[in-house]
């Protein structure tokens, strides 16, 4: 909990380091990998057309009443203009391969999949980061998110983060899902966002919560 395992980054060939301005957008996202969380922005104002494609996203999630992550590339072109592209599923249920080939003219800024849970996983929302979406983001020094169909989240590296391998992220991850989850008897959806907090605080990564394109940093 939560289920999804991205794609191993270091088997991308298509991996970037990217994470470029907003500027030229009717909302904002981070302006670069900041020197330290307190750096990064208070808040995240997602454009309006980038948060209806996440709600989308979620919204397609459910095939059959089945649960299959669906996700797409974040993208800046030359205008400043932001844009959900590459939008599907990998055909996973639990998991999403971001497609990181882009047109040129266009820029990676981040990436975005959602955390659906159909009624026989629990039907759960506000799932938020797993250790592997951790680890992602981490990998390609980039803004990862996630609709989780009444929360939205967002989790960036920053300078200080160094670079944790996979199963740093893996193991912190698993032991603060357990403190809450298992220890504390906090409900999973919770046991998730307590984990993604307390495992950013300690890689020093800047960590969002928010809805409906609005995210807050809360992780300092």
């Amino acid at each position: 909990m939560p289920k999804n395992k991205p794609a191993d980054p270091r088997k991308d060939p298509n991996s970037v380091t990217h994470v470029q301005s907003c500027s030229g957008t009717t909302g904002t996202c981070p302006s670069g990998i900041p020197k330290t969380c307190l750096d990064a922005p208070k808040t995240i104002q997602l454009p309006d057309q980038v948060n209806k494609d996440f709600q989308k996203l979620y919204g397609d999630s459910f095939p059959s009443g089945k649960s299959q992550e669906h996700g797409g590339t974040l993208v800046k072109d030359d205008k400043g203009n932001i844009s959900v592209v590459n939008q599907g599923t990998t055909g996973q249920s639990g998991a999403f391969e971001p497609n990181r080939t882009v047109p040129s003219g266009q820029t990676i800024i981040g990436t975005v999949h959602t955390h659906p849970y159909d009624a026989s996983e629990g039907g759960y929302k506000g799932v938020s980061f797993s250790d592997a979406d951790m680890y992602y983001a981490s990998y390609h020094k980039e803004a990862t998110y996630v609709d989780a169909g009444d929360r939205q989240f967002m989790i960036m590296p920053t300078e200080e983060s160094g670079s944790p391998s996979a199963k740093d992220y893996e193991d912190d991850w698993k032991a603060a899902y357990k403190k809450y989850g298992t220890d504390q008897g906090k409900p999973p959806a919770e046991a998730t966002r307590l984990a993604a907090n307390e495992v950013a605080k300690k890689h020093k990564m800047a960590y969002y919560e928010g809805k409906d394109g609005v995210l807050e940093r809360v992780s300092c």
